[in-house]
């Protein structure tokens, strides 16, 4: 049935409703000259007469009794429709999340409480691993992830980076040789993750905008991006982590910053995802939320002045006890 059709039953049934042409007209939000012609063009398609005057409103023929009944379920099926369509848009129900296996979490776990605090009818079913899970063979809805991102079958939206720093426990500085320039990274012990390999090159950035590129060579190599910060923790060695992670670790004396006029690269976390016609609606909220939460701002503001003590402070704290 042609679009227009529908509207003239439609027309038909809210006149039927109100009594009157011109209370149609109210309703609708039309003038009465536009209501009359959808009448008029009916009537020219049935063949038949739908309306009778009856004083200052209408009475239905008999034909027009029918028509009007069909008119009317026409516009509860479209009202019971939409309001599907509104339920089945309503955040309630389940997402399931992918993030990364400890690393991030404290980036990702209060965005993510912060969203369940929003929508209190929606529940997450987080899974946390370092690998880059297939979201259609996985049913993840978005994934979270650290690092650059290889092209794919999916959008992959960036929400904030950090800068990432060279750390180790004061006890492996203590008994190792001394840092003071990028060259001497490459004397230590390095615990990497294992996807870059054995040997590992980084380019670090000093605070007045110069480069140096540094050759790591890795005694320990993980998946597990958060095992990392335990290795360095228990005085294995050297570890390239994210500023604002390991912030805790540096005020608390269990980690030290090596090189703090440098960095050595960014740490990007971004949100993957399907594209739109495939995503569903609480993906979507769950996306520009964590848009939101992240917009304008860094994981860490990088200022150096800020940081721990220097290594050489560290060392001679710890020798001295």
């Amino acid at each position: 049935m042609k679009p227009e059709r529908i509207h003239r039953l439609a027309v038909l049934a809210e006149v039927a409703d109100c009594g009157s042409i011109s209370g149609a007209a109210r309703r609708l939000g039309l003038v009465k000259s536009s209501i009359s012609h959808h009448i008029a063009a009916l009537e020219d398609e049935i063949g038949a007469k739908l309306l009778d005057r009856a004083g200052r409103g209408v009475r239905l023929t008999a034909v027009g009794e029918v028509l009007a009944a069909h008119g009317k379920t026409i516009i509860k099926e479209a009202n019971q429709a939409l309001q599907a369509a509104k339920v089945a848009e309503m955040p309630q129900g389940s997402l399931r999340i992918s993030v990364p296996a400890g690393i991030a979490d404290p980036f990702i776990l209060p965005m993510l409480a912060s969203f369940l605090r929003r929508y209190p009818g929606l529940s997450l079913e987080v899974v946390a691993t370092d690998d880059m899970v297939d979201l259609a063979a996985e049913r993840i809805d978005v994934a979270f992830r650290i690092g650059n991102i290889e092209s794919g079958p999916f959008v992959a939206r960036k929400l904030t980076e950090d800068r990432n720093i060279f750390v180790a426990s004061a006890q492996y500085l203590a008994r190792s040789h001394p840092i003071s320039v990028p060259a001497d990274l490459n004397r230590h012990e390095f615990i990497g993750l294992a996807a870059f390999g054995k040997r590992q090159f980084f380019q670090l950035e000093a605070s007045d905008g110069s480069r140096t590129e540094i050759e790591m060579h890795c005694r320990v190599t993980t998946t597990h991006g958060f095992g990392i910060l335990s290795w360095a923790q228990a005085g294995v060695g050297l570890a390239r982590m994210p500023l604002g992670l390991v912030k805790p670790n540096l005020e608390n004396g269990s980690l030290v910053r090596v090189l703090p006029d440098y960095t050595a690269g960014t740490f990007p976390l971004s949100a993957i995802y399907m594209p739109e016609r495939f995503r569903p609606a609480n993906a979507r909220r769950l996306i520009d939320h964590a848009i939101a939460h992240f917009k304008g701002q860094a994981l860490h503001a990088d200022n150096p002045s800020s940081m721990a003590p220097s290594v050489s402070s560290h060392i001679s704290k710890t020798a001295a006890s």
